[in-house]
């Protein structure tokens, strides 16, 4: 999936938002997933149906979550492709959150822009959503900060973007250091991409810096105890009647820690579906978010999005003969 250019980002987004539309229409194209905990791990097991039909299967032990993601036909139910399920999660999950990155930051928007683009988190998640970003925007960032616990892996990574984009300034930063709120002055795009049970994007970092619009994408945290936004730039988001964007509200009102925490209802959110369809709904976000400082997008991660992304994913890769084909038998 390296080397790829606008126009088949796009495609994927397409594909993307037509699986999260169906999701909309059909919450039954995910069923309720299986989780088994043993002595050595936890696996968990995740199916998606619909257009497109796959199981996700991950074992979490202290190395972290592994697994495949698995494509089935969905007429008679044979393998059509089997993906590493890490790295199609990473992809999948940065391809959702430009979804609704796009919407806030117009593709082609008249600068001249100068701004700074920071991901907390300098895992896959974090790689893959810093480079779909400067993939889409080639004009609009000249300044990249990865902020990580260890300021080594972040000035590694920042090494090794800094070979892909030449033109563009990479640094990096310690998490929690006392002047990080200075790499936010100009920040347009802030991704935060780490399990955190601490706010890592704070309200004083983004409301009065010096940029027009702030996008900021959560992604890391998964659980009701772990928190990756201030509640206070929660609700100063909220405070301008544009809704928080999220791949599902029931999932997230489960799962995310930044709502459990700070008492934010499903009247709060919104699915970034909607923005896809042409809704009344949708209509009325847009607008807002195009009058708004702030707009906030938290994603947990569904299995039709695996699924969906994976099926698209090995269709490319035959058009290109890329991997490994295992005959029938």
């Amino acid at each position: 999936m390296y080397g790829l250019k606008v126009p088949q980002i796009q495609e994927f987004q397409t594909v993307l938002a037509k699986s999260l539309i169906d999701y909309q229409n059909d919450h039954s194209l995910i069923p309720p997933r299986i989780v088994t905990t043993t002595p050595y791990a936890t696996h968990l097991f995740m199916a998606s149906t619909g257009e497109t039909v796959g199981m996700k299967a991950l074992t979490g032990s202290k190395q972290g979550f592994t697994g495949v993601t698995t494509i089935l036909d969905k007429e008679v139910g044979f393998p059509t492709g089997i993906l590493n399920a890490a790295t199609l999660t990473a992809f999948r999950t940065a391809l959702c959150t430009s979804l609704a990155l796009v919407k806030t930051l117009p593709i082609g928007s008249v600068g001249p822009f100068k701004e700074t683009l920071i991901c907390v988190g300098v895992g896959a998640q974090g790689k893959w959503h810093t480079r779909l970003a400067l993939i889409l925007y080639p004009q609009r960032f000249d300044n990249v900060v990865f902020i990580n616990r260890s300021v080594d892996k972040a000035e590694a990574i920042a090494s090794e973007f800094q070979l892909e984009f030449p033109s563009i300034k990479f640094q990096a930063a310690k998490t929690g250091s006392k002047d990080l709120k200075s790499y936010f002055e100009k920040a347009s795009c802030i991704f935060t991409c780490i399990p955190s049970t601490e706010p890592t994007i704070l309200k004083d970092y983004v409301v009065n810096n010096s940029v027009e619009k702030v996008f900021v994408g959560a992604i890391g945290s998964y659980k009701p105890q772990m928190i990756e936004i201030e509640g206070e730039l929660l609700k100063a988001s909220l405070s301008s009647d544009t809704k928080i964007l999220v791949d599902s509200i029931g999932h997230c009102l489960e799962e995310a820690g930044e709502f459990i925490q700070n008492d934010i209802g499903a009247s709060s959110l919104i699915e970034i579906s909607e923005l896809y369809m042409d809704s009344e709904k949708g209509r009325e976000q847009l607008a807002k978010m195009a009058a708004s400082k702030v707009v906030i997008s938290k994603i947990v991660g569904l299995c039709i999005m695996d699924v969906s992304v994976g099926a698209h994913v090995i269709e490319k890769a035959k058009e290109q003969n890329i991997g490994v084909v295992l005959d029938e038998f």
